[in-house]
């Protein structure tokens, strides 16, 4: 254990730092998996680019000040952790160690400040990067770990059905959201969902009767998904698609019980890729069919 690093709660003037060390340990676990990295301008299509994951932070640093915490070692921040709690449903919004200071168990020490916000949650979720260091300290915090794929590729737009009767959103559907939420997950987004919102994410709706929905586009690409039955989820799914340009996009957190993704990505042309798994204890609701936003789960 790393004796000269403190753990503390964050603040606001944490966060450039934050970014700064964020960055370092992405580009590291990038080098250690032989992940590519993202293709310079230029290289064909990019994307939109997107504000949420600022917008999240300073959500999390307003709301759940509790579950916000930095390591600190002489003077200067080497990882984070923050958390949120909606409704009873705790959530990991981000976790991470510099390199030099990984392997020590900062990891663990900052995982257990986030987790003291949801002493009395009744579920607990959050997404795992591939690192094998995270991966069993998740295991050994008592979650379970769903794996999952990621589908990665741009749209083939011959394969776009018509007639999926999904309309544009506002924040005056946040309503009809939360309802969805609360039966796939057991509680609403609420505040985060506005945030996404508010940065600049769209929202895609479906209210047919029984089939209702919605889904978040986020830079151009699918986020999170729910919806209270499969045929619904589908019609989302395939009208998101269909709102991608000719960018590539990247559908996360695929599991094993929502096939009915797997056969709407293959049929848009996408291709599967591995991505860190889903992690769940205690009382999380189905979660099905849904597919999660990797930061607010």
């Amino acid at each position: 254990m790393d004796d000269d690093v403190s753990i503390r709660p964050m603040t606001a003037a944490d966060r450039p730092a934050m970014r700064e060390s964020t960055r370092a340990a992405l580009d590291d676990l990038q080098r250690r998996l032989g992940t590519p990295p993202p293709p310079p301008p230029g290289d064909g299509p990019a994307p939109p680019v997107s504000g949420s994951g600022a917008a999240i932070v300073g959500r999390l640093l307003e709301l759940d000040g509790a579950g916000a915490w930095v390591a600190t070692a002489d003077g200067q921040v080497c990882g984070a952790a923050l958390a949120g709690l909606r409704e009873g449903l705790w959530y990991l919004a981000h976790l991470h160690v510099r390199p030099g200071r990984q392997g020590r168990g900062v990891g663990r020490r900052l995982l257990a400040a986030a987790l003291g916000h949801g002493a009395g949650a009744r579920g607990r979720l959050l997404h795992s990067s591939l690192d094998p260091q995270a991966m069993r300290c998740y295991q050994r915090a008592g979650f379970a770990l769903e794996p999952a794929l990621q589908a990665v590729g741009v749209v083939r737009r011959a394969a776009l059905p018509a007639g999926l009767g999904a309309r544009a959103g506002s924040a005056a559907d946040l309503d009809l959201a939360a309802e969805v939420d609360r039966g796939v997950r057991g509680a609403a987004h609420g505040p985060d969902l506005e945030a996404l919102l508010g940065a600049g994410a769209r929202l895609l709706v479906l209210d047919d009767g029984r089939e209702r929905g919605y889904v978040v586009l986020d830079a151009g690409t699918p986020r999170m998904l729910a919806a209270t039955s499969t045929p619904a989820a589908v019609r989302l799914l395939w009208a998101a698609l269909a709102e991608c340009g000719d960018h590539s996009v990247a559908v996360e957190i695929l599991r094993a019980d929502q096939q009915w993704a797997f056969d709407v990505v293959h049929r848009a042309g996408l291709g599967l890729t591995p991505m860190g798994p889903l992690c769940r204890q205690g009382d999380t609701g189905p979660l099905a069919p849904y597919l999660p936003h990797a930061d607010i789960l």
